[in-house]
């Protein structure tokens, strides 16, 4: 009987560490309607690489859209709306400092999505936190937030990649929902 108690009281610490080790949160702003973007732009992520370990700017833009094969909703590269705005303004923002940059992407974004994705990592510390802020295309206001921090995640291609595909399966976990949650309010 001691035995089965010490093993019962073993599942419990490890469930429960398990549990401590990853954290998520996530927001939908009040009001917002985030089951009805069917195309979701990836903007340029706020990422700095701080090990040698950890994808470059251009590598971790490239994981974000990799990761997309866990979305439903159809998700848009940052390189391919590059290319739309240059081919369609003449202005390349791939070249421009980041702010003139972010203002172009944003000022155009609506003719190619309905929302858009900015990838933020605090990777400074032992554990990597990651900001998914997902903006509306045509107001830019903030309509989706999805943070993670896990100390499973290694700073390296691969566990980004697995961050990335949580988001996506979170996102759109959570526009199923917005969308029962409207029906639900359209009925009573």
């Amino acid at each position: 009987m001691k035995k089965f108690f010490a093993a019962l009281l073993m599942l419990a610490i490890f469930l429960t560490s398990t549990v401590a080790m990853a954290a998520f949160k996530e927001t939908v702003t009040e009001g917002a309607d985030i089951a009805a973007i069917k195309r979701l732009a990836i903007a340029f992520p706020n990422h700095y690489k701080v090990e040698d370990t950890e994808p470059t700017v251009e590598e971790f833009t490239q994981i974000i859209f990799n990761a997309s094969k866990a979305a439903r909703c159809y998700v848009i590269s940052y390189d391919e709306i590059a290319t739309n705005i240059q081919r369609d303004t003449g202005v390349d923002i791939k070249s421009l400092q980041v702010e003139d940059s972010r203002k172009a992407y944003e000022a155009n974004i609506s003719k190619y999505a309905d929302a858009f994705v900015i990838v933020t990592t605090a990777n400074n510390s032992k554990k990597v936190q990651f900001f998914f802020d997902v903006y509306d295309a045509k107001s830019a206001e903030l309509v989706y937030r999805f943070t993670s921090q896990s100390s499973s995640i290694g700073k390296n291609s691969k566990d980004y990649g697995k961050a990335c595909e949580e988001f996506y399966k979170k996102f759109d976990a959570a526009a199923e929902k917005n969308l029962k949650d409207q029906q639900k309010k359209n009925k009573g």
